[in-house]
């Protein structure tokens, strides 16, 4: 089995640099282009199930990069929820908690700072969840237009470190190929863009 994981295209967020979380963000004009653009890395590929992220720039990507294809929408492979620093930059951030943001940046796990956001271990434990639940599939390619983090997440619980998540680069409009061969998750390809 083969899973496609495709970020979704630049939001108003990326370009702001602000956190967003679970926050309805639309694409931005260069997000629209790079989700277009993404088709051609997808063309000719036949997907039997295709899961959405719930989140609107998910669903937005989802619209250019796979026009006309039937999928559902699954919130277990949101972004990780950090909704409460909505707006805010990571500078506005270290401002507020100059000695603890940087460690949960950095681990991409902001529960700590207490403002009600979700763990990374929390996110790790969806990414597992959704593996497992595909595993049990027949299906043979599978794609999920998702989020940074989640796929990172992924690519943790595919790389065997599951206690945090991996610093990988994960591009707007990208795709990352994992596959499930001999009872396990295996990163087959990385973050490949039309540009790349």
């Amino acid at each position: 089995m083969l899973l496609y994981l495709i970020r979704h295209g630049e939001s108003e967020a990326n370009a702001d640099g602000t956190h967003s979380g679970w926050s309805p963000v639309n694409l931005t004009e260069a997000g629209r282009t790079q989700a277009a653009s993404a088709r051609s890395l997808l063309d000719g590929v036949s997907f039997d199930r295709i899961y959405v992220s719930d989140v609107k720039r998910a669903q937005q990507t989802a619209e250019l990069a796979l026009p006309g294809r039937a999928y559902c929408y699954c919130s277990l492979i949101r972004e990780l929820n950090n909704t409460a620093m909505r707006g805010k930059t990571a500078q506005q951030m270290l401002s507020l908690y100059p000695d603890l943001y940087p460690v949960c940046r950095k681990r991409f796990d902001y529960a700590p700072l207490g403002l009600d956001c979700e763990s990374g271990m929390h996110l790790l434990n969806r990414a597992a969840s959704f593996l497992s639940m595909l595993q049990d599939e027949s299906d043979s390619r599978i794609a999920a237009v998702c989020h940074a983090g989640f796929i990172r997440s992924c690519a943790a619980w595919a790389l065997n470190t599951p206690t945090h998540i991996p610093p990988l680069d994960v591009d707007n409009a990208s795709v990352s190929i994992l596959e499930f061969r001999r009872a396990r998750w295996h990163v087959k390809q990385w973050n490949l863009t039309s540009e790349k």
